[in-house]
């Protein structure tokens, strides 16, 4: 089976290319914000009407020219992509791109040959630690040490600056093997705040609530930030500390979540969960305010979410169950219904 997996790299740039990476950043917001412009303006341009315009653009402004070309079309599939949901009802309208929000750029691999010799634009040597990308050239790289090489073929790299960090993101086209189901074990999965998860085999995950330990801390950076003036020095420098704190808390409840979904499907090969509606949770004013905000902080959507993909490359089956399906109201032996159940403290 084919499948598209990336693999995440820290960059380790030199000025010059720490320099060409923000340009890059600002080329593309320009370009992404331009089209967007134009397809408010008229909504029956197509992708590859929007890049027709990318020659007459480079003209108009020469710093256009001096990134990859590559990332400039990528911006408008990202743009067009983003129609197409909001076309699907899956999301909003989309809107402008502001500096300093959410900084990446992607580039897609690209191949050629001439007299037998094969060019690439996109080289990952994890011997040497280094990648070869369009325009900044040969970057260091750190991570992955256990490979010698990357499975699979090269789609395309994704660069990022998070706090005062930069990744890049390589997607490669990998073919695994499913392996064969060892347990043939069924196991049901509650997802909660108190517990991040209670298996039916009756075993607890719990919560680890990080956003308690880093809490005070964004607080007083967020703090720090508002005294500081919109674009001065001072204001990036505290952005980029506030950044950084959330960097570690993702990376903290990532690594939790995906501890607790090894562990389940190394045991099981059916797993029954109950579909959330976590959107719905958070705007049900019913809910005190407290346990919004520890719904927000539990990552159920992403519990779910790599539990779905795992599934899929390890041969598992997932399944999700109606959230109006009185589970926990219908005695698992009997099947003898009692809507008293509904009340968490006789539950």
């Amino acid at each position: 089976m084919k499948i598209h997996k990336a693999y995440q790299f820290r960059l380790y740039p030199n000025e010059e290319q720490i320099a060409l990476i923000h340009k890059t950043f600002g080329c593309t917001r320009f370009v992404y914000n331009y089209c967007l412009d134009l397809k408010r303006n008229n909504k029956y341009l197509t992708k590859f009407d929007l890049i027709k315009e990318l020659p007459g653009l480079k003209k108009d402004y020469s710093f256009l020219k001096e990134v990859d070309s590559c990332s400039l079309q990528n911006a408008i599939t990202d743009l067009m992509v983003g129609f197409g949901l909001f076309e699907k009802g899956f999301g909003g309208y989309p809107k402008f791109k502001k500096k300093g929000v959410k900084e990446s750029f992607r580039t897609s691999f690209v191949t050629s040959s001439y007299k037998g010799t094969v060019y690439e634009n996109i080289k990952v040597d994890l011997k040497r630690r280094v990648i070869e990308l369009p325009k900044l050239k040969e970057v260091k790289i750190r991570g992955y040490r256990n490979l010698d090489k990357l499975p699979g073929r090269i789609l395309n790299a994704t660069i990022k600056e998070i706090g005062i960090r930069f990744y890049v993101s390589v997607c490669v086209e990998e073919e695994i093997k499913l392996p064969e189901k060892t347990t043939n074990k069924a196991v049901g999965i509650d997802i909660g705040v108190k517990n991040l998860v209670v298996t039916s085999n009756k075993e607890y995950y719990g919560n680890p609530r990080y956003l308690d330990k880093y809490e005070r801390k964004i607080k007083r950076l967020q703090q720090e930030l508002s005294r500081k003036i919109k674009g001065s020095k001072n204001y990036i420098k505290s952005k980029k500390k506030l950044e950084e704190v959330y960097r570690k808390l993702k990376n903290a409840r990532k690594k939790t979540v995906e501890k607790i979904v090894k562990q389940i499907t190394a045991h099981h090969d059916i797993i029954i969960a109950e579909k959330l509606q976590v959107k719905k949770m958070l705007e049900n004013k019913n809910n005190h305010k407290h346990l919004r905000k520890e719904i927000a902080s539990a990552t159920f959507s992403e519990i779910i979410r790599i539990l779905k993909y795992k599934c899929n490359w390890l041969n598992k089956i997932f399944i999700q169950v109606n959230p109006y399906y009185a589970s926990s109201q219908i005695c698992s032996r009997c099947g003898n219904k009692n809507e008293l159940m509904k009340n968490i403290r006789i539950r």
